[in-house]
């Protein structure tokens, strides 16, 4: 079973090299890319405040306009107010990782490009307190809670810029947010020749 395992992945992986290779010069950008780049994150829970993050992806590019890639990501949600068992309540600021799968179309293959996407993968929350804002004294803590999630988005490339929205579904006891992010690509450029 190994054996039959190993030589079906052997052969999916030279056609898919033999395939680059015959559309090499069908493609106008290099097939490898990384973005890095900022977020500013809106959490969808309202006693939690505007937040920031930052995030990095390797993408490669089945051809020019369909991508795969692996995101990780970081966001910290900022601290708000509420109402926790009939007394006032500050939720200290929390954070929250992702490492995803992505999959992008983008829509042509002009310097300017719209895309729309996915990503799926694991959010992990980190601790938090939830504390009492007149004495300081804890309330309780809450532990790190890792779910399954996935990221609808749609965003522009202009050049080497990215800019990009997505809403982030996190599962049970993690806060959604919606991610705004402007990024820039490593790699990726156009070939020189045809």
């Amino acid at each position: 079973m190994r054996v039959a395992w190993t030589l079906f992945l052997l052969i999916i992986s030279t056609s898919i090299v033999n395939a680059q290779a015959f559309n090499q010069e069908q493609r106008i950008f290099h097939p490898f890319k990384v973005d890095v780049g900022i977020n500013l994150t809106f959490p969808t829970d309202p006693n939690l405040t505007i937040g920031g993050g930052a995030f990095a992806e390797a993408r490669y590019g089945i051809d020019d306009q369909w991508h795969v890639g692996l995101n990780l990501g970081s966001n910290i949600l900022g601290e708000g107010q509420f109402i926790l068992n009939n007394r006032d309540a500050t939720i200290t600021a929390q954070a929250i990782g992702n490492i995803s799968l992505t999959s992008e179309y983008h829509f042509n293959t002009t310097n300017t490009r719209p895309f729309v996407g996915i990503a799926g993968g694991m959010y992990r929350r980190s601790d938090f307190e939830i504390t009492d804002p007149d004495n300081g004294n804890t309330i309780t803590n809450q532990g790190s809670i890792v779910n399954f999630g996935f990221a609808p988005r749609a965003g522009l490339m202009a050049g080497k810029f990215r800019m990009m929205v997505a809403y982030n579904f996190t599962g049970r006891e993690i806060t959604n947010f919606i991610s705004l992010g402007l990024g820039m690509q490593i790699g990726g450029n156009p070939y020189i020749t045809r």
